[in-house]
């Protein structure tokens, strides 16, 4: 008999003001270990790690720990904020290739939660790359696992009623290969530009092995999953998922995903959807409070096009901001990419919608906006 213990984190949104409770998140924040320097790295890592409990502060946090042999890990980290925290506790700390990472527990007062954005209500243009896989011989078993986990991630995201999804995956943004580098910021801009999108989803399925025993075997599902800004390439939260799944082992030859509904009632099955249901509310966290964000197609005067049209619920008569993007990357000292310096224009005003862009017109006539500069809501 399993026995289960749930905690459940209910922050209230639109009507945040009201609720009495207060919330314990957990969260993980990192930083260089720069010139030997653990101190500042440490305060820098715990600081990160409360932008990251902040964030989650926005959203549904439901984790597990059970005495069964199927427990689900949920390691999480983002970098955009939606509140505040208090009585910060460490409770893990440890360095990886001169990377500290420190895991804490924070409490957020539910009176300092901010509400959703308005752009909430806007469909957000999602792109999905290939996942990468660290050991190809544990996935044999599971045909085209690292096409269809996106696709099937980008399917329950757009059920949602919040997304436009795109599968990109033909492309893959990997750790180990040549090509597409993952670390490589100008891969998520280029993803992003070439599919139209606001975000990159990108993963690595890091473990599905199975271990034997002549009592049962197991099977290991580690899989971790990276959120990236389309306009910056910058990271916004990476999620790692761990279980181990008692009875199961691998398949045999035929096995159908996602889409077949005796796959989905076996433990793995079932352990793999738990996960993917787990990724789509994260990800919904990660991306509630952003700001909605189109691109400039082109410029006729006071004239705008834009890529963001009635699929993405825009209306006639919305008023948006637009803004001027900088030519070159803002970069830290160690020249990681930070973003793009934004300039704000103007407002624009909706005046004629199709299915995929939009006509709006500015309040000034010489802007000095061209193709790939932004139009925003809830900034």
């Amino acid at each position: 008999m399993r026995i289960y213990t749930r905690l459940v984190v209910l922050l209230c949104l639109a009507f945040a003001a009201t609720a009495q409770a207060t919330t314990w998140v957990e969260a993980t924040g990192s930083a260089v270990i720069s010139h030997g320097a653990v101190g500042a790295a440490r305060e820098m890592a715990t600081k990160d790690a409360m932008r990251q409990a902040m964030l989650q502060s926005g959203a549904l946090v439901d984790m597990f720990a059970a005495s069964s042999a199927n427990v689900l890990t949920i390691e999480s980290s983002s970098v955009a904020a939606a509140g505040t925290v208090e009585k910060v506790q460490i409770l893990d700390e440890w360095v990886d290739n001169e990377v500290l990472h420190v895991r804490i527990r924070a409490l957020v007062p539910a009176d300092k939660i901010r509400a959703a954005s308005p752009a909430a209500r806007y469909r957000k243009k999602v792109v999905a790359l290939q996942f990468d896989v660290d050991h190809r011989l544990h996935i044999q078993d599971l045909p085209n696992i690292e096409l269809e986990w996106p696709r099937e991630l980008l399917r329950r995201l757009e059920s949602s009623g919040h997304y436009l999804g795109t599968a990109a995956t033909q492309y893959m943004a990997s750790t180990t290969r040549p090509g597409l580098r993952f670390d490589d910021p100008s891969v998520y801009t280029l993803m992003a530009d070439k599919a139209g999108a606001q975000i990159v989803l990108s993963g690595v399925i890091r473990d599905m092995g199975v271990t034997e025993s002549w009592l049962r075997n197991s099977r290991k599902i580690e899989v971790e999953l990276f959120v990236h800004d389309g306009v910056s390439g910058a990271r916004l939260a990476r999620h790692k998922f761990s279980e181990n799944v008692a009875a199961s082992s691998y398949f045999p030859d035929g096995t159908e995903l996602f889409s077949s509904a005796d796959f989905m009632r076996t433990e793995y099955g079932s352990a793999l959807d738990r996960i993917l249901t787990r990724q789509v509310e994260m990800v919904e966290a990660d991306l509630r409070q952003l700001p909605f964000t189109a691109r400039v197609l082109k410029i006729d005067g006071k004239k705008i096009y834009f890529n963001a049209g009635t699929t993405s619920l825009v209306e006639m008569g919305d008023e948006l901001m637009t803004y001027k993007l900088g030519s070159n990357p803002v970069l830290d000292r160690n020249n990681k990419v930070l973003g793009f310096q934004e300039t704000p224009v103007a407002t624009l005003s909706v005046v004629q919608i199709q299915p995929q862009f939009a006509i709006g017109e500015l309040e000034i006539e010489d802007s000095k906006l061209i193709a790939g500069d932004l139009i925003r809501f809830g900034r």
